[in-house]
């Protein structure tokens, strides 16, 4: 049966019709996402080309890898040209590359997928995600007025912002100034009068493979509605009417999203997206996107959806992915669509301007037992700039709309913290949500306190020490195999510890167990999940409890 996506409604925005931007080639073809088993090249030519590829990157792109202690390795690199020449010669169009999942999307029917997957050099042959969505009913209560004394004149989309603590943030100074955010959604008209201050540094059309992110000639009416509503959430400023959380940050804009009779979501557009972000240099991700159509609720264990792989490893090299969890909560579904699922993925859920969850706003756990959503925010009665004109607004619904309300929070985050990563961002959310000693599967770890977050752990312990009961690190670093890695328990609580390689993907499970309060040890013997050693380099640590996550790095030496 074919799962529907419901993301968002805009009460103004007009009804969407027309031909999609990239029909398949033949009526009796699909599309296929095509992995390879590697990058074609011995040591000397994968060395050579890291360092090309290293000399590309903008020096934003190499500081922010350099936080996390993430350098460019092969994962980074290109697919080889020559394996995409045979899957062309197959008959096949190819259709995107995703240099992380060392993959091609393509169009082919049966008899050139049956080729495919007999090339040795083809790992695995699977469909293309994707998606439909109408439209979410909102419930809940409408917002609510207020903002005199405050420093900016927010018009109606006062409540939402003063709602996750960012007006006090903006009247401390903080505006998102310094900071690059990657938008990837539908597309965006930039002519609308709230973003005429906007810092747009760059602008991609995935789908017809272009840099105008409005309407176009051949898009259908509204492609760029939701992308322009979601984006107001983020860097809106117009007074009397409208901001959004960091309204002064810089932007990349990016259209990977297909409107037709409904919204249909290709996942292989938002691979390409993301990794584009990371190319320039972005600091945030904000996706108001998901996937679910070919995957089962089993596969949102945060290691089977190719978006769920490619956000995680975007966070490996330093980006904050923020996503939407879906409006799945009322339907068949319920369960967050990837990549919410990812360990790394700030996930977001919906509650009204009350503060109660919405009801469609989908839930977890994911398959694997991890808490799901991350944090809220509102997500009904949004105030929003749409695409009637240049001058309208209109109140939008779901969790497409949450998400970026929080990736504008976090980018004030960012502005404030610019040496933390995705770990201590997610952290510090957690830690100050307004469900942060009792998250459940239905709010995570409660509203976001964007204030509060900026001044966590300041003034209270060491800077390596996030909170005892969160604490984890490794006795000794460089650490050898039969190592071992410590932890303390401020109260009893399941315990999980993930060692992560340095390109993002799950290595081990060190633990996942029921614990008392106290200090333990866990060793680990430098293997991974199949038993196999794994060779010396840089690994990460993410350790979940029921009242939070943090993270910290080793470097295996063998």
């Amino acid at each position: 049966m074919i799962r529907r996506l419901l993301l968002c409604a805009v009460v103004m925005s007009l009804v969407v019709s027309g031909a999609s931007g990239a029909a398949p080639p033949a009526d009796d073809t699909g599309r296929l996402w095509v992995f390879f088993t590697d990058k074609a090249l011995d040591a000397r030519g994968e060395a050579s080309a890291v360092a090309s590829f290293r000399a590309t990157l903008p020096e934003r792109a190499i500081e922010r890898r350099a936080r996390v202690g993430m350098d460019v390795n092969r994962n980074d690199l290109p697919v080889a040209q020559s394996y995409v020449g045979a899957v062309e010669a197959t008959g096949a169009k190819v259709e995107t590359r995703s240099r992380w999942l060392n993959a091609v999307s393509v169009w082919a029917d049966d008899a050139q997928a049956g080729e495919l997957a007999d090339l040795p050099f083809v790992r695995e042959v699977r469909p293309v995600a994707r998606a439909t969505r109408s439209l979410p009913t909102p419930g809940g209560a409408e917002p609510r007025g207020g903002g005199a004394g405050r420093s900016l004149d927010y018009g109606d989309s006062y409540g939402q912002l003063d709602q996750i603590g960012v007006t006090q943030l903006h009247d401390e100074g903080y505006d998102g100034t310094g900071v690059l955010i990657c938008m990837l959604d539908t597309g965006f008209d930039t002519d609308h009068q709230a973003y005429r201050h906007l810092d747009i540094v760059a602008e991609r059309d995935f789908i017809n493979d272009d840099t105008e992110t409005a309407n176009e000639p051949g898009d259908p009416d509204g492609q760029d509605s939701h992308g322009t509503s979601t984006l107001s959430c983020v860097g809106a400023a117009y007074s009397g009417e409208i901001y959004g959380c960091a309204y002064n940050a810089s932007f990349m804009l990016g259209k990977t999203e297909i409107v037709d009779d409904e919204i249909e979501i290709e996942e292989d557009y938002w691979v390409e997206g993301i990794e584009w972000a990371d190319s320039l240099g972005a600091d945030i991700v904000s996706s108001s996107l998901g996937y679910f159509y070919w995957y089962t609720y089993e596969d949102m264990d945060g290691e089977t959806a190719v978006t769920t792989v490619a956000a995680d490893m975007a966070a490996a090299r330093g980006i904050v992915v923020v996503n939407s969890m879906g409006n799945e909560g009322n339907g068949e579904w319920r369960y967050m669509i990837a990549p919410a699922d990812g360990d790394s993925v700030l996930s977001i859920g919906a509650v009204d301007s009350d503060g109660y969850r919405v009801g469609f706003s989908s839930v977890g756990p994911t398959y694997d037992g991890r808490i799901k959503p991350d944090v809220m925010a509102q997500g009904t009665y949004v105030h929003v700039a749409t695409t009637v004109d240049t001058a309208s607004y209109g109140e939008s619904h779901g969790t497409s709309f949450s998400c970026p309300l929080t990736a504008g929070a976090v980018g004030l985050l960012l502005q404030g913290h610019p040496e933390w990563g995705p770990v201590d961002v997610i952290d510090a959310l957690h830690s100050t949500a307004t469900l942060s000693d009792s998250p459940d599967t239905l709010m995570g770890w409660g509203i976001v306190d964007a204030h509060e977050a900026m001044y966590y752990g300041q003034n209270d312990v060491p800077e390596d020490v996030v909170a005892g009961e969160r604490l984890v690190w490794a006795r000794d670093n460089p650490f050898s195999p039969g190592g071992a890695v410590a932890y303390t328990l401020s109260e009893p609580s399941r315990v999980r510890i993930l060692v992560y390689d340095a390109s993002g993907r799950l290595v081990a499970s060190l633990l996942d167990a029921e614990r008392p309060a106290g200090s333990f040890e866990v060793v680990w013997d430098g293997t991974d999940k199949r038993g196999e050693p794994v060779a010396s380099g840089v690994f990460f640590l993410r350790m979940s409890t029921e009242r939070g996550t943090s993270g910290g790095k080793l470097v295996l030496v063998r």
